[in-house]
């Protein structure tokens, strides 16, 4: 009997060993083929970049090989701002009134941070009466949920979805938007700062607070979100011509950051943030950031084919956009450091998307059939609430349920096929615009 048990252990300890073995050589093979793959994509696209008609794009620095990237080498070599162009300078046009020439303009922005108590009824409160109603010889506002509020009585009316500066026709219609989970103080806090901020600037504009109400928990997809409300904003008729996509816990500190796009290329503006009562001072991020506040026009926002619907969690859904920006030959221009500046405001950080680096890896393959246009049928808008100071709408960003569906090799399979379809869609791509160039 004893040798018998002897036996099988010792073959049960064979299996154990040989096992691991095979799906190394089996992990290795994929690679070399994946490699191989990746190659092929390299050498098709090279000749169509070197050749001569494209020389006048290389206005910045991106290496002439993008499609399939090592991702962190990637960002840490790579810029995507602008190095040749220069923020639009409008001269001053009481038909088309751009920010510059705002008499409200008084350069450093006196946030205010409201008691904890603070509700939605309280800030509609505060812009359609108490605010309105501020005496000139009352520099100080004082209310049941903040203190030492300094901020003007500029003229505004609410007029068919959007606030609209007395006198004056903007140059723009700006659409503020800004995704949340779990964030309700900071959105409060923001959405009482932000009316003032932009009447001093005297833009015509919305704020659209953008909830994911399900699923609940670590499953956060600020891409869905942002895809979704961009999609209900295009169906209303506002004419929205300005989106600023803005994080909650982000507050401008210099009304000179002028919220306004532009007309070649998107902005960010983000460049240097302080948190709050952090005495280290500002924190200047990465060249390839976009993340914070980003403003684009509908069309850009559109060639990009928005934000990739994949990423939960936190991280790289902004830097996925980033390789989109890359991929379309766009660059993103930047205020200067003076006056692109923020107060973050503390908030709890979900946990990471671990999933975050292959995504990214393969971001460009995935461009055309994941974003924007194929948003309407992966989110479901389940509420919209509209006062005079904000659009809420909550969100299922997952209404067929396809995160609780269980890992099968059915699904590995359409996950391959999925990525064969990307692959040989851009090698047919490359291979298409290399005979149009030399015919």
């Amino acid at each position: 009997m004893r040798k018998i048990y002897w036996r099988q252990f010792l073959l049960l300890s064979l299996i154990l060993t040989i096992l691991p073995s095979f799906f190394l050589i089996f992990t290795a093979i994929c690679h070399t083929t994946q490699e191989n793959t990746i190659s092929h994509i390299y050498d098709q696209e090279k000749v169509f970049f070197d050749s001569p008609q494209t020389s006048s794009i290389q206005l910045f620095t991106v290496p002439p090989r993008y499609l399939v990237v090592p991702y962190q080498e990637f960002v840490i070599r790579t810029s995507i701002t602008c190095r040749t162009f220069k923020l639009d300078n409008p001269a001053k046009d009481s038909t088309k009134f751009h920010p510059k020439y705002s008499k409200y303009l008084r350069g450093p922005f006196p946030y205010v941070l409201p008691y904890t108590n603070i509700t939605y009824n309280d800030i509609e409160n505060f812009y359609t009466n108490i605010l309105v109603n501020k005496k000139r010889d009352t520099p100080i506002i004082q209310t049941s949920f903040a203190n030492n509020i300094t901020f003007e009585n500029i003229p505004y009316i609410f007029q068919q979805g959007m606030w609209h500066p007395l006198g004056i026709t903007s140059i723009q219609r700006t659409a503020i938007l800004v995704p949340l989970q779990n964030r309700e103080y900071n959105a409060k806090t923001f959405l009482f700062n932000m009316h003032a901020f932009a009447r001093r600037q005297q833009l015509t504009y919305t704020i659209i607070l953008i909830e994911q109400a399900s699923p609940l928990g670590h499953r956060f997809n600020k891409g869905r979100l942002y895809n979704t409300a961009i999609n209900y904003l295009e169906k209303q008729s506002l004419n929205i011509t300005c989106l600023v996509l803005h994080d909650a816990d982000l507050i401008p500190e210099d009304d000179g950051n002028f919220y306004t796009c532009e007309t070649k290329y998107p902005k960010h503006t983000t460049s240097r943030v302080r948190e709050l009562n952090n005495k280290r001072g500002y924190i200047r991020y990465y060249e390839f950031l976009i993340g914070g506040v980003l403003l684009l026009t509908f069309d850009m926002y559109k060639t990009l084919n928005g934000f990739s619907n994949l990423y939960w969690g936190w991280g790289g859904e902004d830097d996925d956009l980033a390789l989109r920006l890359i991929q379309q030959r766009m660059c993103i221009v930047r205020p200067i450091y003076e006056l692109a500046i923020y107060t973050g405001l503390p908030h709890p950080r979900g946990p990471r998307n671990n999933a975050r680096f292959g995504l990214l890896t393969w971001s460009t393959l995935r461009f055309h059939t994941d974003g924007y246009a194929q948003i309407e049928s992966l989110t479901r808008i389940i509420d919209i609430h509209q006062t005079l100071t904000v659009t809420y709408l909550k969100l299922d960003v997952n209404p067929d349920k396809t995160l609780n569906k269980q890992s099968s090799m059915g699904n590995i399979s359409s996950l391959l096929n999925t990525i064969n379809v990307h692959m040989t869609s851009t090698i047919k791509t490359i291979i298409r615009t290399k005979t149009i160039k030399e015919s």
